[in-house]
Formats: C-alpha cells, sequence, structure tokens
C-alpha cells in the first residue's frame, strides 16, 4: 500500500494513538486474558484480510522471526499483566529501545552519544512510571515475563520492514491470523469461553480488534517501512502517554504526580532525539 505523502514517523504516531485506546477500554472486560487476545487478532485479521497479498510477503527467515516476536509480545504481555503490576507489564515493552541501542553499538563497534542520552532519559521516565504507577502487587517471576516484552518488540520492529517492502498491511494480517489459529487451537478453554461473552463484550472486542490491533499494528508496520526500528521504539512510547490521557478524559481516573513525573521525563527524552538524531 503506497502513501507516499505520509511520513514514517506520523504513521508510527497514529499506530501509538490506536494502542492506546486499550486502556480505557480493556477496564470494561472481565474476560480471560488468552481469549482476549485470541480473538482481537482474530477480528484484526479478517479487518485486514483484503490487503493479503502473499506474493507481496518475503517467505524467508524474517517473516518467522517477526511472528514469533508478534506472538511472544502479545502473550508476554497479558501473562504479565495477571502476574505483575500494570505498570510494569505496560511499561517493559518500551525498553525495546534500550536492546535495538545495544545491537546498533555491537553491530557498528561504534558508541554513540546522541543515540544513547535520549535512550538513558527516556528510559528513566519509563522506570520513574513503572514504579510510581505500580499497584503493590509487583513480583519476581512477573517482572522477568515482562522483560521479555523489549526483546520482542525489538525483534518485531527489525524483522517488519524485511519480511516486507510493499505488503504492511498484509504482513499484519498474516501476524494475526497465526495468533488466531495457533491460541484457539492449542488453548480450547478459548473456545469455551466464546458462549460467556456478553453483547458489550463484542462491541469492545470489535473496538479493540480494529482500531487497537489491526490499526495500531497496521500503521506501525506501514510507517517502520520508511524509519529506523529504534526511532519507531522511541515514538511508541506516546502510548504511554496517551492511554491514562484517554482513562482521565473518558473515566474520570487520574494519574499520581509520581506518574506525571515520568511523562514528563519520557517526553524530555523525546525531544532530546528528536533534536540530536533524525534517523
Amino acid at each position: 500500500m503506497k502513501l507516499p505523502k505520509i511520513s514514517g514517523s506520523f504513521l508510527v504516531l497514529l499506530g501509538a494513538v490506536c494502542w492506546s485506546l486499550n486502556s480505557p477500554f480493556v477496564k470494561y472486560l472481565t474476560l480471560d486474558p488468552i481469549l482476549i487476545c485470541a480473538l482481537r487478532s482474530l477480528i484484526a485479521a479478517m479487518v485486514l484480510l483484503p490487503f493479503l497479498r502473499p506474493k507481496k510477503i518475503h517467505w524467508n527467515g524474517w517473516l518467522a522471526l517477526y511472528c514469533v516476536c508478534y506472538l511472544g509480545l502479545c502473550l508476554s504481555v497479558i501473562i504479565s499483566l495477571t502476574m505483575t503490576s500494570a505498570a510494569i507489564a505496560v511499561g517493559m515493552q518500551y525498553t525495546a529501545s534500550i536492546w535495538l541501542f545495544l545491537l546498533v553499538t555491537l553491530h557498528t563497534k561504534h558508541f554513540s552519544g546522541h543515540l544513547f542520552l535520549p535512550i538513558a532519559v527516556m528510559m528513566a521516565g519509563v522506570l520513574f512510571f513503572m514504579g510510581s504507577g505500580g499497584s503493590g502487587d509487583s513480583n519476581t517471576e512477573g517482572n522477568m515475563i515482562a522483560l521479555t516484552e523489549g526483546i520482542f518488540f525489538a525483534g518485531m520492529s527489525i524483522a517488519s520492514s524485511r519480511a516486507t517492502s510493499e505488503n504492511a498491511l498484509g504482513l499484519t494480517a498474516l501476524g494475526n491470523i497465526f495468533i488466531a489459529i495457533l491460541l484457539f487451537t492449542l488453548v480450547p478453554s478459548t473456545r469455551e469461553s466464546l458462549s460467556l461473552m456478553t453483547g458489550q463484550d463484542w462491541v469492545i472486542l470489535l473496538i479493540l480488534g480494529t482500531v487497537q490491533v489491526a490499526g495500531g499494528y497496521g500503521f506501525f508496520n506501514l510507517g517502520i517501512q520508511r524509519i529506523s526500528a529504534r526511532k519507531a521504539s522511541v515514538l511508541a512510547l506516546w502510548e504511554m502517554i496517551l492511554g491514562p490521557l484517554w482513562v482521565a478524559l473518558f473515566l474520570g481516573l487520574y494519574p499520581n504526580p509520581e506518574v506525571l513525573t515520568g511523562f514528563g521525563i519520557i517526553l524530555c527524552g523525546i525531544f532530546m532525539d528528536s533534536r540530536l538524531n533524525r534517523a
């Protein structure tokens, strides 16, 4: 899909906006987390199915890496949410910037202060947010699972542009087909729980599948064809800022001053990155 007049950075930002809508909607769901993950992906796959053009996808190791990392990211977020504080479960995926920086440093054998300084500031904000926004229900095992989110997010970001250069929406559809088939096949409880869903559950999951998953990852994959994985991981941090904003606007639940301080630090890091690094 050709969108020459829209920058990659703007597309990734649109993806972050779509992802952030998960925060207010998911609070109304009491379903099994694995069912939520599987059904969101199934709905997203159906929405994006018209864009699935197999000949424009590279059927290689990068595609396999994308699907595995996408599945790992979705499952690690869902599982860690049940085991540790929500702030840690959500925030850990944005440690992807650190892993990407380390990969670039190892590949080039050159330490770049211009790259490292904004990342250090942003990660300080993420850690501040996770430390102050938790509810005291953190545990070591859940935190270790959450730590893998950043690795999976980084792997997905790197593999996306290498798995296709022309059909980002088709790649997004394929990733969601993979998750839906795998979870509905290997976790029988997901199929059994469908009969327990209410009308409100279906409406919310239709919104999440269409907007948060299909829109979020669709825009992200379109954007990452045009900008570096490192830059995309930085822009994706806007989800952390926008999610609580929607919760405050629509649910009347406001973040505490410590969380707001974390957001401020993240914004400073994003601004520094925009000034120091253009790629």
